[in-house]
């Protein structure tokens, strides 16, 4: 795993993290959380979804500004962010599978 997975995939946690507050919440992230939410909306483009679509949207411009953003977390697209999110940590974080998987035997 490189070194911009592992930040991507610490970025990916600690979205799915903050998604169990209260709905709708202001999602807070600096300039490199922004550029990781981008890289990871990229590397699941395949899932053919409107929302990673509009992940990516959002988050070009930012990340090549350099700037953070806010994204305003609405109860009805938590269910898309945690499936990108997790989909993305499964393809990359072999051995934290293995070490979940480990724990609950």
């Amino acid at each position: 795993m490189t070194e911009i997975q592992q930040t991507n995939i610490a970025v990916a946690n600690f979205i799915i993290g903050e998604l169990h507050k209260e709905k709708p919440f202001n999602l807070v992230l600096d300039a490199g959380e922004t550029g990781a939410l981008y890289e990871i909306a990229v590397d699941m483009r395949h899932l053919n979804s409107d929302f990673v679509e509009w992940v990516i949207k959002v988050t070009k411009s930012r990340k090549v500004d350099g700037t953070g953003i806010i994204i305003r977390v609405q109860k009805h697209f938590v269910h898309p962010l945690y499936n990108m999110l997790a989909l993305y940590i499964n393809k990359h974080d072999q051995y934290g599978v293995i070490k979940a998987l480990g724990e609950v035997s």
